[in-house]
């Protein structure tokens, strides 16, 4: 029976090497992008936090003008348009 030669592992040229390294690189990157992407995101949840927090104060410094005070101009505006369309119609 004849003899199996051993395999001989290919020793890296510098095109391997570079393209090892350019593998590294992209990662370390992409790790980066997600990081700060994440942050952007953590950030904005705040930000948002913060404006339907001012929302709110500033909504109740308005004096009443909520939606009670909608509800009465949509009343007036209704009873000023019947009002209208009866005037057209007798006369």
């Amino acid at each position: 029976m004849a003899k199996k030669r051993a395999r001989k592992t290919p020793t890296p040229t510098m095109l391997d090497s570079l393209a090892v390294a350019a593998g590294a690189t992209l990662g370390r990157v992409a790790a980066r992008i997600d990081r700060l992407t994440k942050q952007r995101d953590a950030i904005t949840t705040e930000i948002q936090r913060y404006v339907r927090q001012a929302e709110g104060a500033l909504r109740g410094l308005t004096g009443g003008k909520g939606p009670a005070a909608r509800r009465v101009r949509a009343k007036r505006a209704v009873k000023r348009k019947t009002a209208a369309k009866r005037r057209k119609t007798s006369a």
